[in-house]
Parts: structure tokens; sequence; C-alpha cells
């Protein structure tokens, strides 16, 4: 991005109105997650996601947040962003097709591993005839047909993700086998894999009761439940560290199985937590409302000072293991923890006439390999951002 371009992102974050909650928090996040899972497999029927939002105390980091009702959130600055540090280089990036191993007008990159390597993602008509495809290095190779619904991908190739009926599963080494459900509970809905191969997710029963449970790519029919009943686990870090949420509240597991709430910015009663990568996560607030729709603003942590901030964008995608946030929606953005953005170029030859018409799904962990989707002529097609410095 231009100079130019960054100060008005600046100015953006600094004087932003968030108008107060004026909404059911817990049907909006919800709501929100829905939209989530339907925008990562484009159209594809979504598994109904396992909701849940929190309450923690609030903290002022950085930027300030203001109270009781949010009327100008800043970007805040995480201590590790302050200081004397040289400036980065600046960062060039290209758009690049993904490769169509078989056809369907809904074909989405929905996740990248840490490494930027390994890519999956989801081709189909946008029902349930959809196909799990991964990319390592570009090249393709459709998933059996049992596999729908890819969740995420680790530094292994590992894919992991949950089918139709609430079944899920784990590739590995070029073979398909499926998750153990734990007794007492109907289906399981899988969210991330880390680098050691630890997968996690949660488990449901008809009556909505839920709880968090780990797995294993090399065990994937042994399964420890993680919390207690009332728990969800949405992320994973390569040190084993657990995000999601417990007894309605944002929650984080260290890899001894120590659990604490994580805060959330002061006014806002709740928040979910998506994803984590590194010493980050990121997740959900719900904004205003206008009409039916609910604004729904990102949340980022630092899972090692416990900072907290909240940035005035239309949604998050994704988070890398340097803290910086991918807003995937329309014209993707890359907004850092120190307050510094960069926009994904798109393709020369696609005319970008409508909102939404690129769509960024994951972000790796060195933030220079970002996946996603153009949507033009009534149709989604996968694609890559490379970027270096």
């Amino acid at each position: 991005m231009t100079t130019v371009d960054d100060q008005r992102i600046a100015a953006l974050l600094r004087s932003v109105s968030v108008p107060e909650p004026r909404v059911d928090v817990s049907r909006a996040v919800r709501d929100g997650r829905r939209r989530r899972q339907r925008r990562r497999v484009a159209g594809v029927a979504a598994l109904t996601v396992l909701a849940g939002v929190g309450v923690a105390g609030a903290v002022q980091v950085g930027g300030t947040v203001s109270s009781p009702a949010p009327t100008t959130p800043a970007l805040a600055v995480s201590p590790a962003a302050t200081g004397s540090a040289a400036p980065r280089r600046p960062v060039t990036c290209q758009a690049s097709w993904l490769s169509q191993p078989i056809d369907g007008p809904v074909a989405v990159a929905v996740g990248v591993d840490p490494t930027g390597r390994y890519v999956v993602g989801d081709i189909g008509t946008g029902q349930e005839d959809g196909r799990v495809v991964l990319w390592t290095d570009g090249r393709p190779v459709v998933l059996p047909k049992t596999a729908r619904h890819a969740a995420a991908v680790n530094a292994s190739g590992h894919v992991v993700g949950t089918d139709g009926d609430g079944t899920g599963w784990v590739y590995r080494d070029g073979k398909l086998r499926p998750l153990a459900t734990p007794p007492g509970y109907d289906a399981v809905l899988v969210h991330a894999v880390n680098a050691r191969g630890d997968i996690v997710g949660t488990a449901r029963r008809s009556d909505d009761s839920h709880q968090a449970v780990r797995w294993s790519t090399a065990q994937p029919q042994t399964y420890r439940l993680i919390g207690q009943r009332g728990s969800t686990a949405t992320g994973i870090t390569d040190d084993g560290t657990i995000v999601g949420e417990m007894d309605q509240q944002p929650y984080r597991w260290t890899p001894q199985g120590v659990g604490a709430a994580l805060t959330v910015p002061e006014g806002y009663p709740r928040a979910s937590v998506e994803s984590a990568q590194g010493e980050w996560a990121v997740g959900m607030v719900p904004g205003g409302s206008n009409g039916d729709a609910v604004q729904m603003l990102p949340v980022r942590w630092n899972l090692a000072t416990g900072a907290v901030s909240l940035l005035p964008f239309p949604g998050a995608s994704g988070i890398s293991g340097e803290g910086e946030v991918l807003v995937g929606d329309g014209a993707p953005l890359i907004v850092a923890p120190d307050g510094t953005s960069r926009r994904l170029p798109g393709r020369p030859e696609v005319r970008a006439t409508e909102p939404g018409t690129y769509t960024a799904e994951g972000i790796s962990d060195d933030g220079l390999t970002v996946v996603g989707a153009v949507y033009e002529n009534q149709a989604y097609r996968p694609l890559v951002w490379r970027c270096g410095r």
C-alpha cells in the first residue's frame, strides 16, 4: 500500500465510530460464525456451527477503547510492536490462479498451512457435491469423495474437516480416516490442526450441549475432551495452546491444560474466538445492526501478554503468526499489530465491479501467503497471493 493508504487506514482506526450493541449478542455471534463458515466453502452447504459467546473482564491497551459504550476504537498496538525496531522492508504481492483439477462453478481455497506450501479448498456446484482439493506447491490432488468440507491443513500436508453428517476426518499420507466421535455425542465439528498433528474441534449432542475435543492425526480414533461441558475449541497453535470458549466465555488452554478466560474490549459484553497462530488469536464481537444485518468487528488477542484490540473492519478471516489480521471480504487487507496495513492486489483481467469480488480465507504464519477466491461471471475461482520483501 502507499503511504497515503496507510495514513487513511490509520485515521480510520483512530476515528471510526462503532455503534453500541443493540442486538441479541448470542444470536449475532452464532449468525456471524455461520456466515463465516458459508463463506469459507463459498456457498457449499455448511454444517451447523457449534455456537457460544464469552464474557470476560475488560482491559485497556495501547489504543483507547471508551467505556461504557465503545465509540472510538483505536487499533491497540502490542507492546512487542513498540520501541525502536527497524522499519520493515516493503512487501510486494502477486495474485495467481490455482489450477482446477475438476470442474465446478464454486471453487475456493479455504486454508493454507503455516509455511505457505500446502493449500486446501473445495470445488463443486455449491451443494453437497463439493470435493476437497489439496494443492502442494501448486499441484492439485483431489481427496476421496467421502472427504467433505475441509477445515485446515498443517505443515505436513495433513488435511482435516467434517463431512455432511457430522463425522470428522483426517487425510494423511494419501489415506482418509474418520475421527472418533466421543460416546454420548452425536456429531463433531473440526476446526484446526497444528504442526504436531493435534486436531481440535467440538463434539455436540442433539440438545445442543457440547464440549471441546482434541484428536491426533496419527491416532484419529483416540481423543481427549477439553475443559468441561459447555466448552468449544476453534484453534490450536503449534505449541499446543488451544483457543475456544468455556461456559460462554472466550477461553484459552495452555499445552498443560490450564484454562483461563480471554478478555474482550471494554464496553462489549461478549466475543467469539475464531482461530490462533503463534502468540496471536483472532475473533469477533457484534457491533451495531442495520435491519437484520449485524456488523461483526474483529478482535485480536496477544496470547503472550493478554493484550486485546478491536479493529473497525467488516470481519476477519484469519491471523498470521506475527499478529497480522486478514480482512478477507471485497478487497482483502492485512493489518499488522503496529497499525500498518497493505492491500492485496487483484488480477489484471478481473473486473472488480462489485463488493465481494475477492475473498481471502487463510494466511500463512509469516503473512506472505494468502488464499481465497475471485467471484466473477457467476462463478468462484481459487486464488493464491504470494508476497515477498
